[in-house]
């Protein structure tokens, strides 16, 4: 494996600093960081291991951890760091990010409870809107849409005015067959998205539904769909 010079001569100079003190965590974090610069996250797990045998108590070393892991595939050795991280310090963060490698393991229950306490401990009215979302999401994908649908509400209540967050509701209401109420969710998410942040996607949408028109179970809603989102 080759690497960038700087990124190699960084992870050199890091490893340097912590030879010479080795008792110092941070300096071992700063290697660990120089190691997942040049991809090497098998060291980075090893030397972030070294800062926690000196700093024990500092929940960060071990949700670091734990997110290199995961990215390793190492979800069992991964769930234990965020729950460590999340004895010494329960967050919202943690425990969206635990949500996510309990997902990974199939345990659904685990995944909802770190999502509800991911809400319940957001600590500004925007961490709530995004933990709603992770939830939102949950939801969906397990099938249980008015749920999904009760948290989505409550985001557009936090956020009003995020064009986003309509077209999630959109999504949800076709998927309730409430098909009138999806067309004006788009159409309120078209209104709102002065920026264009959305127009994009929404028009590569349209394209798609144009080519499945032939098959489509409601080509009466797709036609309109298409004819509102281009029309905008």
């Amino acid at each position: 494996m080759t690497f960038e010079p700087d990124k190699q001569a960084a992870l050199e100079e890091a490893l340097a600093q912590a030879k010479l003190n080795p008792v110092s965590a941070d300096n071992w974090n700063q290697v660990a960081i120089a190691s997942l610069q040049v991809s090497n996250l098998e060291a980075a797990v090893e030397y972030i291991g070294r800062a926690i045998n000196l700093e024990p108590q500092v929940a960060l070393n071990y949700s670091n951890r734990g997110r290199v892991l995961f990215a390793l595939g190492r979800k069992e050795e991964a769930l234990a760091d965020y729950t460590q991280a999340l004895e010494l310090e329960p967050t919202s963060e943690l425990y969206s990010n635990r949500s996510v490698i309990n997902l990974a393991l199939g345990r659904a229950g685990a995944a909802l409870y770190d999502l509800n306490e991911a809400f319940d401990l957001a600590p500004t009215p925007e961490a709530q809107a995004t933990a709603l979302l992770n939830r939102v999401a949950f939801f969906a994908n397990k099938g249980m849409s008015e749920d999904a649908w009760r948290d989505i509400n409550r985001v557009i209540e936090l956020q009003p005015e995020d064009p986003r967050h309509r077209l999630t509701r959109a999504n949800l209401a076709f998927a309730l067959n409430q098909h009138e109420l999806g067309l004006s969710e788009i159409e309120e998410a078209l209104r709102l998205d002065q920026s264009g942040l959305l127009r994009f996607s929404l028009l590569q949408l349209a394209d798609q539904l144009e080519a499945y028109l032939p098959t489509s179970p409601q080509p009466e809603i797709s036609l309109r769909l298409i004819q509102l989102i281009r029309h905008k």
